[in-house]
């Protein structure tokens, strides 16, 4: 969560020092889901914020600062969690 869902999974084994497939089914155990969907929801809640409070000049500035690879990919991981797009979100 300190990083923002931006740490890999396999860095955060190394670090706690356990195989990834232990975390996965441990982590997925405890929570419900596997660690990547978990970074995944850290990084857009991270995001959202950033888009709801407007702390932003560009899109592009939310897209890096939070670690997606390009716009489109934002886009589409946006309307995954919200049913719109960053655009459509903002306007309401």
């Amino acid at each position: 969560m300190d990083n923002k869902g931006q740490l890999s999974i396999k860095d955060l084994c190394r670090k706690i020092k356990v195989n990834e497939r232990t975390l996965e089914r441990r982590f997925t155990s405890e929570t419900g889901v596997s660690p990547k969907q978990f970074a995944k929801i850290i990084q857009f809640q991270s995001s959202l914020e950033q888009l709801t409070v407007k702390d932003f000049n560009k899109l592009t500035d939310i897209v890096y600062q939070n670690g997606f690879v390009d716009q489109s990919h934002f886009i589409k991981v946006f309307k995954v969690f919200t049913g719109k797009t960053p655009k459509g979100f903002s306007k309401k």
